[in-house]
C-alpha cells in the first residue's frame, strides 16, 4: 500500500475555518480520505533537512499504485 502525506501547521489548520469547531474540521478531511496520524511539536529542531518552524500536523490517505 502506498501512502500520501500532508502537513499543516496547527495555525492554519485552527484558522482554516473559524465558523467550524475542530472535530468538524477533522471530519471534513476523514471524509477526503485523510486520517489524522499525529503531531510534530516544534521542539524537534529537525526531521531530515527540514526545520520545523511551528507545531504541524500530519495526515495521510491511501493512493492507488
Amino acid at each position: 500500500m502506498k501512502w500520501e502525506y500532508k502537513t499543516l501547521t496547527v495555525d492554519h489548520f485552527l484558522s482554516s475555518d473559524s465558523s467550524l469547531t475542530i472535530e468538524e474540521q477533522l471530519n471534513n478531511y476523514g471524509k477526503d480520505g485523510w486520517e489524522f496520524v499525529g503531531t510534530l511539536e516544534k521542539p524537534y529542531t529537525t526531521l531530515g533537512n527540514t526545520k520545523l518552524d511551528s507545531n504541524s500536523m500530519i495526515f495521510k490517505k491511501s493512493v492507488s499504485e
